[in-house]
């Protein structure tokens, strides 16, 4: 038996010992670029970030909303996770400045593509009776092309079906807590040791690069930090032809949104990538991002939000405008961006 208690010992003992090493060095409840990098090292935390920004909910929810009743605001909104930022979100900062707002918040049943999901609502009875001045649509560069690709104009919705989900809807929270009986447990030390010879290990989704400047994010980090999908995805996001495409869609869109007797505003969250991409040390050896090259060159029947342009514009003398440790614009990226459509919506 003391030999079986041994052996039994020697065994989860150093499991032990390493998970609680993860648990004191990890914190997967900040940034998803350290969760999914698993990534122990972490000087600007995002709730670091967060804490230095107080602002209350004021905006309304479509999951708030009777959609059998007639509602008119100045803005609607809809997008992808660069919209679910909730307090912290560019279109509270507008509800902040007096304009009301109705976000289309993201359920189970709702396409994970925002153009997909604001066509189906235009096709269906929603805005009969939910209407607004404007429609600002958001979707993440990396995806915008290949989301525009599977476009189906012919779907819709159906009102009943929409205000019963509605009614039942429960927002449920991540769990993104270490289990010991996990592949995590293993994956982290692997991966922080790798991250002393490669930018970007096996296990991990994040890919780390020093950095010419340390003057980009609170506290001063040295490198940068990229989700792995900004750097997949280049070879559809250099594309200049599917760029013209997407635009050639994004316009038949708006063709929807005005027979609404609405305006639309077209919304592109550049990639961590491509707006620091100048910062990186060596980025001769990184391929280079070249879709808001494309795109703001095109023409375009809609309104558009420079936000390439804009956040560039501002990320050499204001620090944290994507988060270090997220793939997001923090709440001063997101201010920017909501000054930027309350200037083109006051005129």
């Amino acid at each position: 038996m003391k030999k079986f208690l041994l052996n039994t010992s020697l065994f989860f003992i150093p499991f032990i010992a390493i998970f609680t090493l993860n648990k004191l060095l990890h914190n997967q409840l900040e940034g998803d670029l350290v969760r999914i990098g698993y990534i122990y090292s972490n000087p600007s935390p995002k709730s670091l970030v967060n804490s230095q920004y107080k602002i209350p909910k004021q905006y309304t929810l479509l999951s708030e909303v009777d959609l059998k009743t007639k509602r008119k605001f100045d803005i609607i909104t809809i997008g992808d996770s660069f919209s679910e930022q909730r307090n912290f979100s560019y279109y509270n900062y507008l509800a902040k400045k007096g304009v009301s707002v109705l976000h289309i918040n993201r359920f189970q049943f709702l396409d994970e593509n925002p153009m997909q999901t604001l066509i189906q609502l235009l096709n269906s009875k929603v805005f009969d009776y939910i209407t607004a001045d404007y429609i600002i649509l958001q979707s993440v560069e990396r995806t915008f092309n290949e989301r525009i690709q599977k476009i189906d104009f012919d779907r819709s919705f159906e009102l009943d079906s929409l205000n019963n989900l509605i009614d039942n809807y429960i927002h449920k929270s991540n769990d993104y807590d270490i289990k010991f009986f996990s592949n995590a447990t293993l994956k982290l030390p692997i991966t922080n040791i790798q991250y002393l010879f490669q930018s970007k290990p096996y296990y991990s989704k994040t890919y780390k690069y020093k950095s010419t400047s340390n003057n980009l994010f609170t506290n001063s980090p040295n490198d940068l930090l990229f989700f792995e999908t900004d750097i997949k995805n280049l070879y559809i996001k250099n594309d200049s032809i599917s760029t013209l495409n997407s635009i050639k869609t994004i316009e038949k869109i708006d063709t929807l949104v005005k027979q609404r007797k609405m305006k639309l505003i077209m919304l592109i969250s550049p990639d961590k990538y491509d707006l620091y991409y100048k910062f990186i040390d060596k980025n001769s050896n990184a391929n280079s991002p070249l879709f808001f090259k494309f795109y703001n060159q095109a023409k375009k029947e809609y309104i558009n939000i420079d936000s390439y342009k804009i956040l560039n514009e501002k990320i050499n003398s204001i620090k944290d405008i994507y988060f270090y440790d997220d793939s997001h614009w923090s709440p001063i990226g997101a201010q920017i961006i909501a000054d930027e459509i309350y200037g083109i919506i006051s005129k």
